[in-house]
């Protein structure tokens, strides 16, 4: 997957780039990076609401909670730009962040349970891809806290969130079958990491 990192990589420097203005002036302002994180979460906040406005208005106002979620996906790159622009880096920081995600991705998920007509199966299916989700993070997490690297698998946070987002844009009246492709994903690279971490603990 090498091709993948290397595509992400320049997409990540894309949005550094693009974010850079931004950047220099909430700085400028003396904006805390943690004050940035929560704004990120607000965000995804907004596109909540306007999928709950979707669900009686029409799929113009779905199609804006996609564009909202995007817009949250590039402005996760703000605060930790803003940290390390004021020298203010820190592991209390990169913890906050890490705890908004996990709510900004509950958020955008139970939306999808509410504001969407699903069926039984479909509905079970959004439990079964927030526990992948979590899964691929605490996986992660417990594998760097005995000093393994974990970051294999296509299907991380960044990902899941700009293809949830650009479904909403494109093709809101399929997101059904959008989830069940994320699920595929997400417990794909779920499993491949843990297979990861116990091939690992092996040669050490």
């Amino acid at each position: 997957m090498s091709w993948y990192r290397e595509t992400r990589g320049k997409i990540y420097q894309g949005f550094r780039f693009l974010v850079s203005p931004l950047v220099k002036a909430l700085v400028r302002v003396d904006m805390p990076p943690a004050a940035v994180s929560v704004a990120g979460l607000l965000f995804t906040v907004i596109a909540f609401v306007l999928m709950y406005r979707g669900s009686t208005a029409g799929l113009g106002w779905m199609r804006a909670s996609g564009a909202v979620i995007l817009f949250a996906a590039a402005w996760d790159t703000v605060d930790g730009e803003v940290a390390r622009a004021r020298g203010k880096s820190s592991p209390k920081g990169a913890f906050l962040d890490s705890i908004l995600d996990r709510v900004s991705e509950f958020v955008v998920l139970l939306g999808m349970l509410l504001f969407f007509d699903l069926g039984k199966l479909d509905t079970a299916l959004v439990f079964a891809l927030l526990f992948a989700s979590y899964s691929i993070s605490y996986i992660r997490a417990r594998a760097e806290g005995v000093g393994i690297e974990c970051t294999v698998g296509v299907f991380d946070r960044a990902t899941r969130v700009v293809l949830i987002g650009a479904a909403l844009i494109i093709i809101p009246q399929y997101i059904n079958w959008v989830l069940r492709a994320l699920l595929a994903g997400t417990t794909f690279t779920a499993v491949r990491r843990f297979i990861h971490v116990l091939a690992s603990g092996k040669k050490s």
